[in-house]
């Protein structure tokens, strides 16, 4: 005997109620076109910004905290900035949370001294050098380390500028090749994300804040896939364009201390 199972009248009538919600789920998740890319004109105002405010900040102090995330072990501390933009001299501070002092770090140019409290040496050499990887695993240069003191991107020697995508400028050098990649909040065109492509680093920017005309985010990101590194800076205080004394820029550096080429760090414990 073959039995037939019938639908039930009121499962039918349910079908299209069903299809109707189904329609207008559909309609309501569906995806925004992307942005067009900005033309010309846009995007001549946005770098005339940028050139800007590049040249609106001849000095700052500023205090906050660094966290550092290495292969998913982080660490926060506190550190201290004090820099000049010509000449570029930067001094950094970093300080366990309960005072005690890890790393002062000098740059000057591109010359660099890291007074490690911990190892008891002075490791001297050049932004570059190798062995810096071992005390601070993320890639630095001078534009990078000026980004993230002045909490607020550098944009790099280019030899054009293009946008494929919305919100999104990228800079290529005379050889044609992606040297930095720009991606913008779009309520507001200040910078949202700063790919390094050389260095193979991206910096990303919130909160920002204007104070007398000096646009600064008071959160800095720094990623470095490669190193499976993140620093991160959260800015408390910060003072700009205030007298700074040259001696403040100088490492008092105990007697015990050993001096160590950076360039032999890595390979010592």
């Amino acid at each position: 005997m073959n039995i037939v199972k019938q639908k039930s009248p009121c499962i039918r009538k349910l079908f299209p109620v069903i299809l109707l919600l189904l329609m207008t789920c559909c309609a309501r998740v569906a995806i925004t076109p992307p942005s067009p890319p900005l033309d010309h004109q846009a995007m001549t105002g946005i770098i005339s910004v940028f050139k800007k405010q590049a040249t609106v900040v001849r000095t700052l102090v500023s205090s906050g905290t660094l966290t550092l995330d290495i292969k998913g072990s982080e660490s926060d501390t506190k550190v201290l900035i004090v820099a000049t933009r010509h000449p570029s001299k930067i001094k950094i501070e970093i300080t366990h949370t309960w005072g005690r002092p890890l790393l002062h770090i000098l740059i000057k140019g591109s010359n660099l001294d890291i007074l490690s409290f911990t190892d008891k040496r002075l490791y001297s050499g050049q932004l570059g050098n190798l062995g810096l990887t071992r005390l601070i695993p993320v890639p630095l240069s001078p534009e990078l380390i000026w980004t993230l003191a002045r909490a607020y991107p550098v944009l790099l020697n280019h030899n054009r500028a293009l946008s494929v995508n919305g919100n999104q400028i990228t800079f290529l050098d005379q050889g044609g090749d992606k040297i930095q990649v720009v991606d913008l909040y779009p309520e507001s065109d200040l910078p949202q994300r700063v790919s390094f492509c050389k260095q193979n680093a991206e910096v990303i920017f919130s909160d920002f804040q204007n104070n007398d005309s000096i646009q600064y985010a008071k959160e800095i990101e720094m990623n470095s896939p490669n190193d499976n590194a993140r620093l991160a800076l959260e800015i408390r205080q910060i003072t700009f364009n205030k007298p700074v004394p040259d001696a403040i820029f100088q490492l008092e550096t105990p007697r015990d201390f050993e001096v160590v080429p950076l360039r032999n760090a890595n390979r010592e414990n």
